[in-house]
């Protein structure tokens, strides 16, 4: 199966890619800024297509542990109902489902990220290339991707304090566990571990939560205002 990168390497060499003989003859000629340009975003389109394969199978595989995770759930609260065990383990449980679906939010909103960055590079590609791409265009294809680069920055706080949250009731739990000599110190330690990580996860993003916006962000009329 080809990538998309080596699709759009195929569709610009139709276009604008000179024939092997033109090659053969200028083999030695030294690289112009635009075939230079041109070679530079074919590899960023490459670069991009396959973040968006890791990004569909990122989707995939969250929507597969969230189905499993329902599935345990549904078999703790029953367990909870029996008395067979203790409320702790359906909290966890619970939290586990919640950092799930935070999780699916954040990947369906990476995958529409990288799938904006790939058609902005396609398109300067084709720019470079030698096509007409109207700067509206290229300008609303530009503003998708770092909206959605922006908008993805809120979900993934409330991942981590997901994440945060899981991994404390979960700690909290492997204590008792391990106070009542029902679980190792080894995993007690990694627990800790887990903990310390997400924590540190969740700070940090929320930290820098407010900068996405903060940092460069032109609009259509700084852009057309650039002499050409």
């Amino acid at each position: 199966m080809r990538t998309l990168g080596a699709a759009l390497l195929g569709a610009l060499g139709a276009i604008f890619l000179p024939s092997p003989y033109a090659l053969a003859s200028e083999k030695s000629a030294p690289v112009s800024d635009r075939q230079l340009a041109v070679m530079m975003f074919v590899d960023y389109g490459r670069s991009y297509g396959y973040q968006i394969m890791m990004a569909r199978i990122q989707v995939d595989t969250v929507k597969a542990q969230l189905e499993r995770d329902q599935q345990l759930l549904k078999q703790k609260e029953e367990l909870f109902r029996r008395r067979a065990i203790p409320p702790i383990e359906v909290e966890i449980a619970r939290l586990k489902d919640t950092w799930n679906r935070k999780q699916l939010i954040v990947a369906e909103k990476n995958l529409g990220y990288v799938s904006a960055e790939y058609d902005a590079m396609s398109q300067m590609a084709r720019h470079f290339g030698g096509l007409d791409i109207p700067v509206e265009q290229l300008y609303a294809t530009f503003r998708r991707g770092w909206e959605a680069g922006c908008d993805k920055g809120p979900d993934e706080v409330e991942a981590m304090k997901a994440w945060a949250d899981y991994a404390a009731k979960s700690l909290e739990r492997s204590r008792q566990l391990h106070s009542q000599k029902n679980e190792s110190t080894a995993s007690l330690l990694e627990k800790e571990s887990q903990m310390k990580i997400a924590t540190s996860n969740y700070e940090n993003r929320r930290a820098g939560l407010d900068r996405c916006r903060a940092l460069l962000f032109p609009s259509l009329e700084d852009i057309t205002a650039i002499k050409r």
